[in-house]
């Protein structure tokens, strides 16, 4: 297998294919495991794969979905991926930004860590990534507004 980074389009199978890192996995629980139900995401999607173009496993998947007026919801669920895979995220965040005609698209950031022994948690990384790699500001705590109860914070980039 060869250690080809490559942007596809998305599969509804994609994310059952993916051995996600913890964070990523407790939060798709937290939420119901969205991607794995009957409701599947709609909007601009994408898939980062490892391997040769046949046999390529999925390391990654994200897009923005629709909310209405020029605005869009940024996701993302993720294996532990390496900076040379965090760079196509960013990538594929920013052709979708591009594609899409967004005018605004807003990510939300659980506000504590997910993982409770991590060093550095992933709350603290998630936050850095969303506002030096993806260029989007922070705006604001949205108190109780996960599905578990949990406060995340939003931000957002004009585009």
């Amino acid at each position: 297998m060869s250690n080809s980074l490559t942007l596809r389009p998305y599969s509804p199978t994609d994310p059952l294919r993916i051995t996600p890192r913890e964070d990523f996995r407790l939060e798709h629980e937290a939420a119901g495991s969205p991607l794995f139900g009957p409701e599947r995401v709609q909007g601009l999607c994408w898939t980062l794969t490892e391997g040769d173009r046949k046999w390529a496993k999925p390391l990654a998947c994200g897009g923005l979905e629709p909310q209405g007026h020029g605005r869009f919801a940024a996701w993302l669920y993720a294996s532990d991926l390496t900076p040379r895979g965090w760079a196509m995220v960013k990538r594929a965040f920013r052709r979708m930004v591009a594609e899409s005609g967004a005018r605004r698209v807003e990510a939300m950031v659980r506000c504590e860590k997910v993982l409770p022994d991590a060093g550095v948690s992933q709350f603290t990384k998630a936050t850095a990534y969303a506002e030096l790699d993806l260029g989007l500001r922070w705006e604001g705590r949205l108190r109780a507004w996960g599905p578990d109860g949990a406060d995340y914070d939003l931000y957002a980039g004009v585009f």
